[in-house]
């Protein structure tokens, strides 16, 4: 048997629709399934423009992400003999000769179903979710903030610091499979939880306009504990695994330093978990750099020094290092979110 009507037997033995389109975007070639589905005939449809057989939208979002990403995935509006349009979920890629030179283009498309429309329903649920827990989440940090008026953009400023720091670790090696996506958006939405426990300090002690004595800031530390008491007792309710999860790590542990000698617990190295590591670092940078009844800011070079000279004492290197990397992106979200 000859390889071409091997080739075209191939094509039309399939379930799926296959599309052929010159470099003009022109029907090449279109297999028995898609004929089939269409009621459109093979020899009426060869050489014509593509618009024969998806809308002018349709075309034009293929070309458009052809023509960018070198390749598409996604659905167009396909038109029936009838006139009759139907969703298509293609996948379509370029065609290339010896020499790396595009000749073509080839798509394999299958008619969307009811369960396409269930999946996406189910993604924007779930995403409607993640806003309404990160939305709850803020509301809980609030009400630390509403203890201390001096915090200003605190939480934004904390929140961004953690994200940026996150987002780079997952770049690495080390990382890139456990900081996924979902732990960034986690990381973002429960870094303002850092200090919740703070509710349960007394004024006298929270909004004292000095510096602690050993007694008041032993009293201060405890704020750790309250919160991440709170936020476990709330996790468990949840089942153990919750999006509060994240944040309960967060408000126990962003004290903790590397070397062993922070609270409450005194963990060190990786006993530290990584999103209060992360944590740690920007609560500090923020604190340098932010005013206070007891204190002037410090400047982002000031700031930087510190950061450096506590690398492997208080902070993880990595996460300084990261830091380092991205400390212009730390000075413009400290300049958005300005008190």
């Amino acid at each position: 048997m000859e390889l071409e009507l091997q080739s075209q037997l191939a094509l039309d033995s399939t379930t799926l629709e296959i599309v052929i389109l010159d470099q003009d975007w022109k029907v090449a070639d279109i297999n028995r399934c898609c004929l089939d589905m269409t009621g459109l005939v093979k020899y009426s449809i060869l050489g014509e423009a593509a618009t024969n057989l998806w809308d002018e939208e349709s075309l034009q979002k293929l070309q458009h992400e052809i023509s960018n990403h070198h390749a598409f995935q996604g659905e167009l509006r396909e038109i029936s003999s009838r006139g009759e349009p139907r969703q298509v979920h293609y996948n379509f890629s370029p065609m290339v000769d010896e020499n790396h030179q595009t000749q073509g283009y080839i798509g394999i498309g299958r008619q969307v179903v009811e369960i396409d429309h269930y999946e996406r329903e189910l993604k924007r649920r779930l995403e409607e979710l993640r806003q309404t827990q990160g939305a709850a989440m803020v509301g809980l940090a609030k009400l630390a903030e509403t203890r201390d008026t001096e915090t200003g953009q605190h939480l934004e400023r904390m929140r961004n610091y953690s994200r940026l720091i996150a987002e780079e670790l997952s770049t690495l090696p080390e990382y890139n499979l456990y900081i996924t996506e979902d732990y960034i958006l986690d990381i973002y939405n429960s870094s303002p939880l850092h200090d919740i426990g703070k509710v349960g300090i007394p004024d006298a002690i929270l909004l004292k306009p000095g510096r602690l004595t050993p007694q008041e800031f032993e009293l201060m530390k405890h704020h750790s504990v309250i919160g991440g008491d709170a936020l476990r007792a709330a996790d468990q309710q949840l089942g153990g695994e919750s999006f509060l999860t994240l944040g309960k790590e967060i408000a126990y542990h962003h004290h903790e330093k590397w070397n062993g000698s922070g609270y409450p617990y005194g963990l060190k190295g990786t006993d530290i978990p990584l999103s209060a590591r992360i944590v740690a670092l920007a609560d500090v940078y923020d604190a340098l750099t932010s005013k206070r009844v007891y204190k002037d800011p410090v400047s982002h070079d000031q700031a930087r020094a510190i950061i450096i000279d506590s690398s492997g004492s208080h902070f993880a290197d990595d996460v300084v290092r990261i830091f380092l990397k991205r400390e212009n992106d730390f000075l413009k979200i400290r300049t958005d979110f300005n008190d």
